[in-house]
Parts: structure tokens; sequence; C-alpha cells
């Protein structure tokens, strides 16, 4: 009964298409150091209830964001097997090779129940494309997404580049399988940062996943 659980998990659909990762991506300082401190991944409203709203809209990303996704205020956004780079690139005023890193987080947070997958960003059209469950995350990969196809995408990859999962938070610091970081420089200042709160947690440099992947060039 057990296995027979685990195979029809999304998590273990996942598994079988070779995802091996669930990335939540997040700034090297204006961010990291806080989760460390607080010992948790906050959502917004966690934020503004320990920060303030005008104080919490600094450690997002895209405060705007929420006027068009306001259920997006209680969830976490990540990606599965590539980090969101046009997001990151986008959204980033210096070099953003340098100032994030990629949060590898537990594949079981798949089979959660208040799990969302979206095929596009999740706050395209206020959310109406958010859906739980299977046939949620089977989405992310449909044939044609608007606009994107799956000819030449690899079978771990969802279709569309804005494609997300929203993880309900906060999470803790145990949902940390490892820390991604593109260089030898960031590697020494994330364990600097982990060693100062007494934080145990796995760090590898990729810096494959920190550069623009093939299937999105020339598009």
């Amino acid at each position: 009964m057990m296995r027979l659980r685990r195979a029809r998990s999304i998590s273990g659909a996942a598994r079988r298409r070779g995802i091996s990762l669930l990335l939540h991506s997040t700034h090297l300082y204006k961010n990291f150091p806080h989760i460390l401190e607080d010992g948790a991944l906050h959502t917004l409203r966690t934020l503004q209830e320990r920060h303030g709203a005008e104080k919490a809209a600094r450690f997002v990303h895209d405060p705007r964001r929420y006027e068009k996704f306001a259920v997006g205020l209680d969830y976490l956004n990540a990606s599965l097997s590539f980090p969101n780079v046009e997001l990151l690139y986008h959204r980033s005023k210096t070099e953003w090779k340098e100032d994030w890193i990629h949060l590898a987080l537990d594949l079981k947070l798949l089979d959660h129940a208040e799990t969302l997958f979206s095929p596009v960003s999740a706050a395209a059209d206020f959310g109406k494309h958010v859906a739980s469950g299977s046939d949620g995350f089977h989405a992310m990969f449909g044939d044609s997404v608007e606009g994107h196809t799956r000819e030449n995408l690899p079978r771990h990859i969802p279709t569309h580049p804005q494609a997300e999962v929203l993880l309900h938070g906060p999470l803790s610091l145990t949902s940390i399988q490892s820390i991604i970081v593109p260089s030898d420089r960031v590697a020494e200042e994330v364990e600097r940062l982990c060693s100062r709160h007494q934080a145990s947690l796995s760090v590898k440099i990729l810096p494959q996943y920190f550069v623009w992947p093939k299937w999105l060039m020339g598009k």
C-alpha cells in the first residue's frame, strides 16, 4: 500500500519525469540573512505580520504581483528543475548571477494538499491558471502553453519558462535540502552566514544553474 501511494503521488510523478529539484530563488544579501535569523522562509503575509506592510515589501521581489494575485500572500513561489532566469534577470538591478542563490527544497512538498501549480506565471490573469493536485502538476507540461511548445525541451522542464509551483508557507529551514550557488566566492559567503546563525545547510557550487539554458536561447 505504501509503495502504491508513493507511485501515485505528485512527487513520484515528478521523479518519473526526471525532476530532482524544486527551487526557490532568493537574494543573497537582502533575504537570505533574514531567513537564517528567523529559521524560516516567510510569505508576504507573515513578513507583514512581523515587520509591517511597508518594510515587508522590501523583502519581496515584486510587491505589485500581489495586486493581481492576492492568494499569493500565503505562498512562496518555486520552479521545477531550473530557476526562472527571466524573472531573476529582470528583477535584479545588479549582476544577478552573483546576487542570487537557489534553495533546493524537499520534493515531498509537491504532495501537500495546499500546494498549487501554474503552467504560466501564477499572477497572470489574476491567478486563473492556478490549480491544485495532479491535474495542476501535469498542466505544467502541456504540449503547448501560451505559445510555448515542448519542441526541443528536456522532459523534466515545464513547457512555459514562467511556470510556477506555489508552496504554502511559511516553511521551516528543514525544508531546504541544499543551497545552490554560482561560485566559490558566493559559497564562502553563504557558509559564513550559515555559521553565524548556527545553521547546518549543504552548499553546492553549480554555475550551470546561473546561465541562460539552451532551450531559451533565441526565444
